[in-house]
């Protein structure tokens, strides 16, 4: 088990880097939502491609950038390796000695569901990567989002980084007394992550009730931020290289659209699948 920086991110000097975090956050927004209106699997794969391109044109860490998607990818895998067996009419094969059935329908859908959340994933990963957290949440606060919706992605962000801490110290106290060596078997080793993961949860309940008692104390009621950021104007060709990433994300959307076999309706079925 290891620890987890969610505050990690690459400095640099690239256009991606100098690029306005309001105009990141708003392309980030507008790519996902046209990737969610994308039905064909292969499209939202230029997404991905994209975002593989601008970290590597960035210089970003693309060891910090594989990492962080493989746990989503084991995820999101085994969401698309369970619906071919889910969801479908038409039968192409079945599963030897189990004899559950394979659908043609949820192949399809599987594998785009796959892409679509990989994508997803990949332009989240992208914007965090090469903007500081503090910027992010400057640019939530300049489009009016309420101050204690702020507060407390804060400090959900920053209690994330030491939970995940704690759980890591918690694992190697484990593994010092031989409680994952190769002679426990692995009933008891999945017993001992799930005593890890009950400690932690009561550990980060009684840690949410103390830091809440202190902010009241404080007189804290969410009216106020608790963190005050600085507002900028938005440079004018930052403006234009956001509408140009927008209306190409736009574009793609329309050209699934004009492809023959397009269905609004099954559009509609995949945002909420």
């Amino acid at each position: 088990m290891e620890y987890v920086n969610l505050e990690e991110y690459t400095e640099g000097h690239s256009v991606l880097h100098k690029l306005d975090p309001r105009i990141k956050l708003i392309c980030a927004i507008a790519s996902i939502f046209c990737i969610v209106f994308l039905t064909r699997w292969y499209l939202p794969l230029i997404f991905f491609a994209t975002c593989f391109g601008l970290v590597l044109l960035s210089r970003a860490s693309l060891k910090v950038y594989v990492k962080r998607l493989l746990l989503p990818i084991s995820l999101i895998a085994f969401i698309g390796i369970i619906m071919p067996f889910t969801y479908g009419s038409t039968i192409i094969a079945r599963v030897p000695l189990l004899g559950l059935p394979i659908y043609l329908q949820g192949i399809y859908f599987g594998v785009l569901v796959f892409t679509r959340c990989i994508s997803a994933v990949s332009v989240l990963n992208v914007l965090i990567l090469v903007t500081p957290i503090t910027t992010v949440m400057d640019s939530l606060a300049w489009f009016r989002v309420p101050s204690v919706i702020i507060d407390t992605m804060m400090l959900m962000f920053r209690y994330i980084g030491i939970l995940s801490e704690e759980s890591t110290r918690m694992y190697r106290a484990q593994a010092s007394r031989c409680g994952h060596s190769k002679s426990v078997s692995y009933f008891k080793k999945i017993t001992n992550y799930g005593n890890i993961a009950g400690s932690l949860i009561v550990r980060a309940f009684d840690r949410s009730v103390k830091v809440g008692n202190a902010m009241v104390s404080r007189a804290y009621t969410g009216k106020y931020a608790l963190f005050r950021y600085e507002k900028k104007k938005m440079p004018k060709k930052d403006v234009l290289v956001g509408a140009l990433i927008v209306a190409a994300s736009i574009s793609i959307v329309v050209y699934d659209a004009l492809l023959p076999g397009y269905h609004f309706g099954s559009v509609s079925y995949l945002i909420f699948l």
